[in-house]
């Protein structure tokens, strides 16, 4: 099998990825090494649409996770792939959780624009959004621009 390939076919290649965020590397170029986001599968998450926050912690789940994150020696935003075995074991700042619509869309998209389809997903719905981190981690860690793009208002205009 292809190193590159995503065993389970969810997120397709792993170079198209790469490619899609070298294409937005200076969207990404003010966050800090270790900032990292995570898409996930809805049916595979364990996570159900409308599920209590507590009940979220317990949300078991197997699969297979798309990551995205900054290098340590900060050369970018590199794509690759996790195994997934529920929400409290993302080790992400933002997890996606996608329907499987939305995960065709985003691979049918990666030669374009797929950060606008990301961003059409979310405001659809067929993408939820998770923030593992406080409004201050993330803004020091960089995500404001990146947050912005995706039109997610999570940090505001009021600081």
């Amino acid at each position: 099998m292809d190193a590159t390939a995503n065993p389970f076919g969810l997120f397709g290649q792993l170079d198209a990825w790469q490619s899609m965020l070298d294409r937005h590397a200076e969207l990404f170029s003010e966050m800090v090494p270790g900032s990292s986001v995570g898409f996930v599968a809805r049916s595979g998450s364990g996570i159900m649409p409308g599920k209590h926050a507590a009940g979220l912690k317990s949300a078991q789940g197997v699969g297979q996770m798309l990551s995205w994150e900054i290098t340590p020696d900060n050369s970018g935003m590199r794509a690759g792939f996790r195994g997934y075995s529920g929400f409290e074991d993302t080790q992400v700042d933002l997890l996606f959780v996608a329907e499987d619509e939305a995960l065709q869309a985003m691979r049918d998209a990666l030669a374009g624009d797929a950060l606008s389809i990301i961003k059409r997903q979310i405001r659809k719905g067929s993408i939820m959004f998770y923030v593992m981190k406080t409004k201050y981690q993330l803004q020091d860690a960089g995500y404001e621009e990146f947050l912005d793009t995706l039109g997610l208002a999570f940090l505001g205009a009021c600081r």
